[in-house]
């Protein structure tokens, strides 16, 4: 039996994809290891797979603040904060990478996603096959810009495949020395190429799963057959049981009832976004379950909006009219798969091209990025997804064609081809 390492970092949503695919591959008779940060220990065992776990999780450098890796509202602050995120995530690498090595050791396939790229590097050393598995599309493409770029519109054929071999080879540049030191240290390798690994040929790299739906987004022609794209990975809907104030707020009239999640707000930005909420449900009359960690709970004085901690999209978006949210690739999957629109207020990284993705769906207005958000903006917004019959007819549409589709299994097709 084939042991496959699915190596992930990140937030709980760039993680519960890989849960559902790790799952799918077990059925299939591989044996099946979740090599995550520490925080993520227990959400993985909990599904019932092995977990490995490593240190580090530069994401969580980004928890309490709003502008790292952004253009937010004032951009000298924001280039300040990512240059600070930058040399924290610096620190964290050698010891990251060191103990990401020995929970990888022993596989014999390797599946890595965009905030672990470095797993192409540790494939090699232990000389199996790195498979990329990523939740976005990042391989370069004439048809649009790069995903993680934090605006949308095309830059034309060469334009759009530059922005993508720029985007990818900065981020490689940014880490390059702490990757080489432990290709030496602990994988006895070489200094890699300048290049990134995903931008040359590399022996070790025989596909790369595409973690979404054609449906959302069409394939590009200029790909070649090494990028499948095999649908959405889910896990089956949780059987979860709900405090009874979330129960009692969702059943009380009016049933104009939204979910907002932006994600971790950071404690900087959070008390101008809830006012703007606050005003927007109150000229839309318009309710609210908002999803925040519990140390903000204090701060909602409104009866329109009940802040909850934690509760399963899966669970909460079927219930609700419509999502607010901040265009993560789980999230907006989730909110696609309940057949709600969904108003997109993007921050980061590919927020911004799914919220693009929503709105040229006719699946929820044109998105507002966090940075230009005003009550005025999310009012006609939230008045437009709660009311406009067509949007919802064309919400419902895509949920329907969604569920005719499998991405868990398509995937594991996918990975027979490999071994």
């Amino acid at each position: 039996m084939k042991t496959v390492t699915l190596l992930v970092s990140g937030t709980r949503g760039d993680v519960v994809p890989y849960i559902a695919l790790g799952l799918g591959l077990r059925d299939a008779g591989y044996n099946v290891r979740i090599a995550a940060p520490l925080g993520f220990r227990t959400l993985v065992e909990g599904s019932g797979l092995v977990c490995a776990p490593f240190e580090g999780n530069p994401s969580d450098l980004m928890l309490d603040q709003s502008d790292p890796l952004t253009v937010g509202r004032n951009p000298l602050r924001s280039l300040a904060a990512t240059k600070r995120f930058l040399q924290h995530a610096r620190a964290l690498y050698p010891r990251m990478l060191q103990t990401a090595i020995e929970a990888c050791r022993g596989a014999d396939l390797l599946l890595y996603g965009l905030p672990a790229l470095w797993g192409a590097h540790i494939a090699e050393g232990l000389r199996i096959p790195g498979v990329r598995a990523v939740l976005q599309p990042l391989a370069p493409t004439r048809e649009f810009s790069s995903a993680l770029l934090p605006f949308r519109f095309s830059l034309g054929k060469i334009g759009n495949w530059l922005s993508h071999w720029i985007l990818i080879q900065t981020t490689w540049l940014s880490f390059r020395s702490e990757i080489n030191d432990a290709r030496r240290t602990h994988l006895s390798l070489p200094p890699a190429h300048w290049l990134d690994p995903a931008l040359r040929p590399f022996p070790h790299h025989p596909l790369t799963l595409n973690g979404f739906s054609e449906r959302i987004v069409p394939r590009p022609a200029d790909w070649n057959e090494k990028q499948v794209i095999s649908g959405y990975w889910r896990l089956p809907s949780p059987a979860w049981t709900p405090p009874p104030e979330l129960e009692r707020f969702l059943e009380r009239p009016p049933q104009n009832t939204l979910a907002i999640g932006l994600g971790s707000p950071g404690t900087k930005d959070f008390p101008h976004i809830l006012r703007l909420l606050t005003q927007a449900l109150e000229r839309s009359d318009a309710r609210a379950v908002l999803t925040l960690p519990a140390r903000l709970h204090a701060h909602i004085q409104s009866s329109r909006i009940l802040p909850v901690e934690y509760a399963p999209h899966e669970w909460l978006y079927p219930r609700v009219q419509a999502a607010v949210h901040h265009g993560g690739a789980g999230t907006t999957s989730a909110s696609l798969h309940a057949g709600i629109p969904a108003v997109i207020l993007p921050l980061a990284i590919d927020q911004f091209f799914w919220g693009e993705r929503i709105d040229k769906m006719g699946a929820g207005p044109k998105p507002i990025p966090q940075r230009s958000l005003s009550a005025e903006k999310l009012t006609e917004a939230i008045q437009t997804v709660l009311w406009d019959k067509s949007m919802r007819e064309r919400a419902k549409s895509i949920s329907a064609a969604l569920g005719l589709e499998d991405g868990v299994q398509a995937a594991v097709r996918a990975m027979r081809r490999v071994g």
